[in-house]
């Protein structure tokens, strides 16, 4: 190997060749003076599915071996977002508490329900095809339950 060039390009060949994730290395750019290129399309893909884990902006970049400033340039110029987005559906997902206060001989008492977001978007999809609000809803269950004599099965 007599240039630079030859020698930039054995070294991209040999880390290639072995499945090595690596900065790739132009060689013409390297005869030249300039800087190895870091982001590869590999490295690209990379970022993009670290932005759709969560994976901030400072956690990318140091896992590129890359600064964040280089990071935010260069994924600016490809149009490539480095802001995460919730997938539609939890974006959608209803953020509630349940809660059930029973009123009895001038005492009143609230107890919150531990229901998930999902649980409480099924109730609230099956109370609107009943024409009901959730709390109807829940209150027919309740009184179904105990005149068909279920409370002692469902508290088992």
């Amino acid at each position: 190997m007599n240039s630079e060039a030859e020698h930039a390009q054995a070294a991209v060949a040999s880390a290639t060749s072995n499945g090595a994730a690596v900065t790739m290395t132009n060689a013409s750019s390297s005869a030249r003076g300039r800087r190895p290129v870091k982001f590869t399309s590999q490295a690209i893909e990379e970022i993009k599915e670290l932005v759709a884990e969560g994976i901030s902006r400072d956690e990318i970049a140091t896992r590129l071996g890359v600064t964040v400033g280089s990071l935010q340039v260069t994924c600016s110029r490809l149009g490539v977002s480095l802001r995460h987005v919730a997938e539609p559906a939890a974006r959608a997902a209803p953020v509630a508490q349940f809660a059930i206060t029973m009123r009895h001989q001038g005492k009143e008492q609230t107890t919150d329900v531990p229901l998930p977001s999902p649980a409480i978007g099924v109730l609230a999809l099956e109370a609107m095809s009943r024409d009901s609000d959730i709390a109807g809803l829940v209150g027919q269950v309740l009184v179904a339950a105990i005149n068909k004599d279920m409370i002692h099965k469902i508290l088992r």
